[in-house]
């Protein structure tokens, strides 16, 4: 092969590359990220490396959802604020509210009060009250009052 067409054909390639790679980082559709984990004595640093901590005596347990956001800064700019509904084993719910001051962050819930998380909705609304995203875990649903 001809090396004019080899670069040719290289220069092509490498232009759709490009063209591919902006297309699938520009743009992204989900907004909120969440994880749950159960936190115990492990969870300690001290646990790990074997240093005295005070907290060893009475180490925090439970569960925690840890959610990270990115928005873009025209809306952030606008007053958003994240809304979590949690759904105890208990069938009580408790709603806890947030405002998102930065478009790219995080934030962590902590329940260790002995309360067990059956599932629950995070909603990001604007001033409006106009849900803007909403993630859901896999079991949520409406819960019916009798």
């Amino acid at each position: 092969m001809p090396a004019t067409l080899f670069n040719a054909l290289m220069r092509i390639r490498i232009a759709t590359f490009a063209l591919l790679l902006t297309f699938f980082t520009s743009c992204y559709k989900d907004h909120l990220y969440v994880q749950q984990e159960w936190v115990d004595r492990n969870f300690l640093a001290s646990s790990q490396v074997g240093t005295p901590d005070p907290r060893q005596a009475h180490p925090p347990e439970g569960q925690r959802l840890l959610v990270a956001w990115r928005f873009p800064k025209n809306l952030v700019d606008e007053g958003l604020n994240l809304v979590l509904t949690v759904r105890y084993w208990d069938n009580s719910e408790e709603v806890i509210s947030r405002p998102i001051t930065q478009s790219l962050s995080n934030t962590a819930f902590n329940f260790f009060d002995g309360q067990k998380i059956l599932t629950y909705r995070i909603d990001v609304v604007d001033r409006q009250e106009v849900v803007i995203e909403t993630w859901e875990h896999q079991f949520w649903t409406k819960l019916i009052q009798i």
